[in-house]
């Protein structure tokens, strides 16, 4: 009885020790005020590289975006957020893309969080989000990743690519055309997907 009483103390013991762990390393963006929804998601290409990117879609009332860093949301729309960190690997990130079929404008990056400027960025309405890098190798992180959109996040996907090669990066967030009916959501989803990795080309 005592046995079992200590082993169940012990697992208790590891298992706050690892959720506290996993607390202390949320990055900003996950535990930043304002936010309507936030989290991590991991993405992996095998051997050449590992690492996850933070988001969090902030309010469309003014003031609840929480940085200043050189961005400012459009007024009266939602703020949507990233941060890529690579973890680990021995190929280096060359571009980030994120997947949508709703509107969206005002593409940008902030420094607030630090991390490695993207050298470009390219927004497309209504299908995708893209920032490009020269340098994001392993245990760097981007800038925040930012564009505006009046509509709501839903679930969505986004992409890494490296030497060529695409790790996708699913669930994130992103603005959804609410007018497409949900049989369609899916197909469109299977188009983005197939789209983003034709892109990783170019």
């Amino acid at each position: 009885m005592r046995a079992t009483m200590a082993r169940t103390s012990w697992c208790a013991a590891i298992l706050v020790l690892i959720i506290s762990s996993w607390v202390n390393a949320l990055g900003p963006l996950v535990t930043a005020p304002g936010a309507i929804i936030q989290g991590s998601t991991i993405f992996t290409d095998g051997a050449n590289i590992s690492g996850h990117v933070d988001w969090a879609v902030f309010n469309n009332t003014p003031g609840s975006f929480p940085y200043s860093g050189g961005y400012s949301p459009s007024a009266g729309e939602y703020a949507y957020a990233y941060q890529i960190f690579v973890d680990a690997g021995s190929a280096q990130i060359s571009s980030f893309a994120v997947a949508m079929n709703g509107p969206a404008d005002n593409i940008g990056n902030f420094t607030d969080l630090g991390g490695v400027a993207p050298i470009s960025q390219v927004l497309i309405s209504g299908d995708s989000a893209k920032w490009t890098f020269s340098e994001l190798t392993e245990q760097t992180n981007s800038r925040g990743l930012v564009f505006s959109s009046p509509e709501r996040p839903e679930t969505t996907f986004g992409s890494v690519i490296d030497h060529g090669a695409t790790a996708f990066v699913i669930p994130l967030y992103s603005p959804q055309s609410h007018d497409v009916p949900e049989p369609a959501t899916a197909g469109l989803v299977m188009l983005g997907c197939a789209m983003l990795g034709f892109r990783r080309s170019r």
